[in-house]
């Protein structure tokens, strides 16, 4: 008894936290489950292809290892809730998490890797390097599409980007941006836009019918796959062709999604989406962390690559 109150004083006087993978490590439990967080508003989450590819690779690889999934879904308003309520599921029901919807606040992570759970995040924030993360080279991809169309003789791009407080939106507008100065052309602000899930709703066939009709118009649109039905809708009610009018290079294409397979039954000129691969990876290395904590982690970009297709051409060209 008496060791024990020492223990315990020692333990209050040196505000010692235990890591709760080696707690659960040495008395050789695991609830071999893993706990993937996603966004608190499920009314976006079936949005795109991408949540529906994290559940079904995330739900095959768990079940090949003999694992269960339990998905949380974030208190948008609370980051404290969250944390209360998935180191709780860490004490007892989860072995590790992986982590999306990352923006430039979630600080969820900090909190695992202070108390030594397990996990792995899917995406890169900007400016912040230390911390385990597997996630898609989406700078690279812009940069990818800009150097095409250059190629192409195009000096006029836009890009539309969605959700502004997306990790995914911040490093493709960076990518934009040095992409466009090594090429020595001038940014202009109205050619880069980031749309909210409200402006998306209220906004977006307003703002790309004005660009548009402008006289010195873009002349190429680098756009994701989720917001290539408005840019449709408004180029077939301002009679332009693609790619002699308007050229378009597709971000993040899903290849199952069949209600954007063409453009004007032109294939897409694209940059596949790799979330499968990232999801692989990212399960993979959980998987180590839980099974070998010691085992030091190296977080990885999964590489991305254009494929030239039909809808991009010299401007002007017929």
């Amino acid at each position: 008894e008496e060791t024990k109150e020492t223990i315990q004083k020692a333990i209050e006087e040196l505000d010692y936290i235990p890591s709760l993978s080696a707690r659960r490590l040495s008395a050789k439990e695991s609830s071999k489950t893993i706990g993937l967080i996603i966004p608190g508003n499920m009314a976006h989450v079936f949005d795109t292809m991408y949540y529906p590819i994290v559940f079904s690779t995330v739900g095959e690889l768990a079940e090949k290892e003999k694992y269960s999934v339990l998905i949380y879904a974030q208190n948008s308003r609370s980051e404290e809730k969250n944390i209360e309520y998935l180191m709780g599921l860490a004490k007892s029901m989860v072995d590790g998490f992986l982590i999306t919807n990352m923006t430039v606040e979630t600080r969820i992570f900090k909190e695992f890797e202070r108390n030594s759970i397990p996990n792995v995040c899917l995406g890169k924030i900007e400016d912040i390097d230390d911390y385990q993360f597997v996630a898609t080279d989406h700078e690279k991809a812009v940069e990818l599409a800009v150097d095409h169309l250059v190629g192409l003789e195009h000096k006029q791009i836009a890009l539309l980007t969605e959700n502004k407080s997306s990790v995914v939106d911040d490093v493709r507008r960076k990518g934009y941006r040095k992409a466009l100065k090594r090429h020595g052309i001038e940014f202009i602000d109205e050619y880069c836009h980031s749309f909210s899930h409200e402006d998306i709703r209220k906004n977006i066939q307003v703002y790309i019918s004005r660009l548009l009709e402008k006289v010195d118009r873009p002349t190429a649109f680098i756009v994701p796959a989720s917001l290539l039905i408005y840019l449709k809708q408004e180029t077939e009610r301002l009679h332009l062709n693609v790619p002699e009018d308007l050229s378009i290079v597709c971000l993040e294409y899903y290849k199952n999604n069949f209600g954007y397979v063409t453009f004007q039954n032109k294939k897409y000129t694209r940059v596949e989406s790799v979330v499968d691969n990232v999801c692989k990876v990212a399960f993979d290395k959980l998987m180590e962390q839980i099974h070998d904590p010691s085992v030091e982690f190296h977080s990885y970009f999964e590489p991305v690559k254009l494929l030239v297709g039909e809808t991009t051409g010299k401007p002007g060209e017929k």
